[in-house]
């Protein structure tokens, strides 16, 4: 082999290693389907006690109180930051001590956990909250 064929090899290599490196965090990114159950819908009120707005997904968290009174804290995965801003929804928005109702789906693992697609405000304002490509959209009636 010649020293350009072998640069040539070389290089040809390290594009590819380069474009399989580059491709793995999307196929490790999960699927909606793998962790949340598109058959169990839920609407849930309460009261923020988190909101962490951080990639590749948001997280907000509340207490829920049953009819027992017993209060719950629910962490819902939301969509990425930037989408929620240009949805209008901001850290500003929905600040611990809020108000909210959300919809959206049980996670698969049973606990108080899940994926919101709408989030009310009290004073009405509704806000679209998931960015998963394949989630149903369910809206709060």
């Amino acid at each position: 082999m010649t020293t350009k064929r072998i640069i040539l090899a070389v290089a040809a290599t390290a594009l590819f290693a380069g474009a399989v490196t580059l491709a793995v965090p999307s196929i490790a990114h999960h699927a909606f389907a793998s962790e949340f159950d598109s058959s169990r819908p839920i609407v849930l009120s309460g009261t923020i006690t988190r909101a962490r707005f951080v990639n590749p997904h948001s997280w907000v968290y509340l207490d829920v109180r049953d009819n027992a009174g017993n209060i719950t804290n629910w962490g819902f995965e939301f969509g990425t930051p930037s989408s929620l801003r240009s949805n209008g929804l901001t850290r500003e928005t929905i600040q611990a001590g809020t108000r909210v109702r959300i919809a959206g789906f049980r996670a698969k693992n049973g606990g108080p956990f899940g994926y919101s697609t709408t989030l009310v405000l009290t004073d009405g304002r509704s806000f679209s909250t998931g960015s998963a490509p394949d989630a149903p959209a369910p809206r709060i009636n």
